[in-house]
């Protein structure tokens, strides 16, 4: 006996499809099993219809990536309260969350600024808190242009820190507001300002607290006596304010007859604005001027504003074998001091090819 053929009636009714369907399909799919398997027809399989259909709703994958990444920017949470730095920050850390809880789609981000919705409103609040901040209108729109990609690289990285991301924002907004860089030039430090020096000290060794390294946040800045004999040898340089007030200081050793930095600290508040670089194309001038052929540091490799921003400089890493007898025995006592509880190595610039500004 033959069985009753069953009605297409009786099969449950699907959900209409849609747009904003097609789109929560697709970020579904991206979360569970990534990038590679987002197709229109595993979209269209998902939803029970023919990849036909999907189109029209959206055009191809390009748009569907597009309306993804737009439907993802619009959980971005915009602050009502704080100054505009504080403002600032809220919005860039809620669009680096939002992103990142796709993983794949902060890589969508990086490669394109949808001219959508949500993502003119994000580039219009960050306009907008920039020209409070006190930006011209130039510097706003590349600024702008400029955090949406920093937002894009840190979802990106969100396997880091977020404390990292924090530091990031604070130097970039810095930077963006503080260029050029006030007070300056470059002068000699003064006997008197040794006091001075230390605070700028302890200011610059707080971030490193954010970052889950208290104990060198914590780390006591030179003694005076040391601080007063690099003044003395003429080795001592500060970044001063419009008001001549230091706010940044290099000094600068000799090992093994080489130029070797011992400390380059900027306060906080005027970080990202290049005055450390300033410092250190300074260092240079003086060590090409004595004939000198090297500049070295040692450093932790892994804290954004140390090793990595060395490397951007044009530093390059000295493999322990390679270290002279006297960078070891720097690295000797670093060792002794606790620093190695964090990545840490020697690195060197030659004089001859230092790239200024």
């Amino acid at each position: 006996m033959n069985a009753a053929p069953v009605s297409r009636r009786a099969r449950p009714a699907k959900v209409p499809l849609s747009r904003d369907l097609v789109i929560e399909t697709g970020l579904r799919i991206l979360d569970t099993d990534g990038s590679g398997a987002l197709t229109m027809r595993r979209v269209a399989k998902e939803l029970d219809t023919g990849a036909a259909s999907l189109y029209v709703y959206v055009a191809h994958r390009d748009d569907l990536l597009t309306g993804m990444l737009d439907h993802v920017l619009s959980q971005v949470t915009v602050p009502a309260e704080g100054d505009w730095r504080a403002r600032v920050t809220r919005l860039v850390e809620s669009a680096i969350e939002a992103l990142g809880r796709h993983d794949g789609l902060a890589l969508v981000a990086f490669g394109r600024f949808p001219i959508t919705e949500h993502a003119v409103g994000l580039r219009e609040q960050l306009l907008g808190l920039l020209r409070e901040g006190g930006a011209d209108a130039v510097t706003a729109g590349w600024a702008g242009d400029l955090i949406y990609r920093h937002i894009a690289a840190e979802a990106v990285e969100r396997a880091e820190s977020d404390a990292r991301g924090r530091w990031a924002i604070r130097a970039l907004l810095n930077g963006i507001i503080a260029t050029p860089a006030v007070g300056g030039p470059v002068r000699l430090a003064r006997q008197d300002e040794i006091a001075a020096l230390q605070e700028i000290e302890r200011r610059a060794g707080a971030p490193f607290a954010e970052v889950g390294m208290g104990a060198i946040a914590d780390d006591e800045p030179p003694s005076r006596e040391v601080l007063r004999g690099f003044v003395t040898d003429g080795r001592a340089w500060v970044w001063p304010d419009g008001d001549d007030q230091p706010i940044a200081y290099l000094i600068l050793g000799l090992v093994d007859d080489q130029p070797h930095i011992e400390q380059v600290s900027v306060d906080p508040a005027h970080a990202g604005a290049r005055i450390g670089k300033r410092l250190i194309d300074h260092a240079v001038g003086w060590s090409k001027s004595k004939g000198l052929r090297e500049i070295t540091l040692t450093t932790f490799t892994q804290v954004p504003w140390n090793g990595p921003y060395y490397e951007r400089l044009g530093f390059t890493y000295i493999s322990p074998a390679d270290e002279s007898a006297g960078l070891r025995a720097i690295r000797v006592d670093e060792v002794a001091h606790g620093l190695d509880e964090w990545p840490r190595a020697c690195m060197r610039a030659e004089v001859a090819t230092w790239r200024n500004g």
